[in-house]
């Protein structure tokens, strides 16, 4: 067999992996909508990238987001279906700097997007707000406090809204795949058990569950 061949095989055998491991996330995602009232999954990806999910809270007559989403034209598409227009998000808080989480951050030209720690990340060259480990912010009468949960990514942090929503991005992706370190990431899960308060948890590629039980087995 030729090299040529040997590249090819290699290539279809990646592109199998992809779509497979799609398929799998797909049965996961939520679909665009609004999950209970006043919180709505927005769905992103697909074509190459990796299909995820961002969320939108609204808060009065404004929305705060989690994560943004694959690229700007699929997300402002994905928005209208709502009825909901990019220039009413308030605030993006991003769960870690990969691109299917924050591709369509310049859609949002007035919100105030908040990150955990950024040093030594890929997050881009734009204004944002560095919040601290446990630190909350109070946007229109929400509360959303911060919590560094590092492994999967260097930058990796999660979101509790309220008390009882927790969005966690990919903290629950296999550790395994983890790029920076797998055993932070397996401490990080075991620091997200501690919040009694959480109803729901909301992931960037597994859905929503109740409650923060299913934390611990995921991918254990």
């Amino acid at each position: 067999m030729t090299w040529k061949k040997v590249l090819l095989v290699f290539l279809a055998l990646i592109l199998a992996l992809a779509t497979v491991a799609a398929i799998a996330y797909s049965r996961y995602l939520h679909p665009t909508g609004e999950i209970m009232r006043g919180l709505y999954a927005i769905r992103a990806g697909g074509n190459g990238s990796p299909m995820v999910n961002f969320f939108l809270l609204k808060t009065g007559e404004k929305y705060i987001a989690i994560d943004a989403g694959v690229d700007a034209v699929q997300t402002k598409g994905e928005l209208q279906k709502l009825g909901i227009s990019a220039d009413d998000v308030a605030a993006v808080f991003v769960t870690h700097a990969d691109q299917d989480h924050i591709g369509a951050l310049n859609l949002f030209e007035n919100a105030t997007i908040y990150t955990g720690s950024t040093e030594n990340s890929q997050f881009p060259d734009m204004p944002h707000h560095i919040m601290q480990d446990g630190e909350i912010i109070e946007i229109s009468g929400m509360s959303v406090q911060c919590f560094y949960t590092q492994g999967h990514t260097i930058d990796s942090a999660s979101f509790l809204v309220d008390g009882k929503y927790l969005f966690v991005g990919d903290l629950l992706v296999n550790p395994n795949l983890a790029r920076y370190d797998r055993e932070l990431q397996v401490s990080s899960k075991e620091k997200m058990l501690g919040i009694e308060s959480v109803e729901y948890v909301f992931t960037g590629h597994f859905g929503l569950f109740k409650g923060v039980r299913l934390i611990r087995w995921w991918f254990n």
